[in-house]
């Protein structure tokens, strides 16, 4: 009996190396398959903090932050479609789509599990926990680039919710809280709630905010009209399976 637990734990050990040894690392991203070079810098700044497992990248929020010590901005959207379909087209998007428009431009994707880089243009099977962006701001028109970072910490299909952290390192700490609603007579309403607090008092009060309400506005655009591009997708295919019959 003690030879078979001796084996047992001999083979679990041998598994653990090899899955060790296949991980993928923040080593392993490569520099030239990202076009912006503020989100390349912030990964070497990763590095230069001692992070290389996918692992050390940690969110600043968790369940137990006191959320009444961030300052908070709240927005909401109004979509006309069926509450599911929108909810499931905000899920399934590829996020280097719904992550680059007008002020914001998509890096790189972390897979924290199971392990994986995603890079511009790569498939990626909609949003899931454990995933982290790494984007650009374009503020200014472009002439301000800031990069962020944040990951996904929650995907709730029950209560259609979803909610992410910037991570520990940003210059905002703090989350997002996106919440879909079924208003009827087919709309839907998306409430976008923001917490964040910095070091800076000023930034917090003006800054912060200012650029914020673009972002966020820009983002809800986007996808309105990504997920107005799937229907016309789907009506084409449809009248083409018409045509043929």
């Amino acid at each position: 009996m003690r030879r078979v637990f001796k084996s047992i734990i001999i083979l679990f050990l041998i598994s653990f190396q090899i899955q060790a040894f296949g991980q993928l690392m923040l080593d392993d991203i490569k520099p030239e398959m990202i076009k912006q070079k503020t989100v390349r810098k912030y990964i070497v700044n990763q590095l230069d903090e001692n992070k290389h497992k996918f692992a050390e990248i940690q969110p600043s929020w968790t369940i137990n932050t006191d959320l009444s010590l961030y300052s908070k901005n709240e927005m909401s959207f109004l979509l006309n479609g069926n509450f599911k379909d929108i909810w499931l087209g905000y899920m399934s998007e590829n996020p280097s789509n719904s992550w680059n428009g007008r002020k914001v431009s998509f890096g790189v994707l972390l897979q924290k599990f199971p392990n994986d880089i995603f890079y511009n243009n790569d498939p990626i099977s909609g949003i899931e926990t454990g995933q982290v962006y790494f984007l650009n701001l374009k503020l200014l028109m472009g002439i301000w680039n800031i990069p962020v970072a944040f990951e996904i910490v929650t995907v709730d299909s029950t209560e259609k919710v979803l909610e992410f952290s910037y991570i520990k390192g940003n210059k905002s700490s703090g989350m997002q809280q996106i919440k879909f609603l079924d208003i009827g007579e087919g709309q839907t309403k998306i409430m976008h709630v923001s917490y964040f607090k910095s070091d800076s008092h000023f930034r917090d009060r003006w800054i912060y905010p200012f650029f914020h309400k673009k972002i966020v506005r820009d983002f809800h655009r986007n996808m309105r009209h990504l997920l107005n591009l799937e229907k016309l997708k789907k009506r084409i295919i449809e009248d083409a399976e018409v045509q043929k019959s």
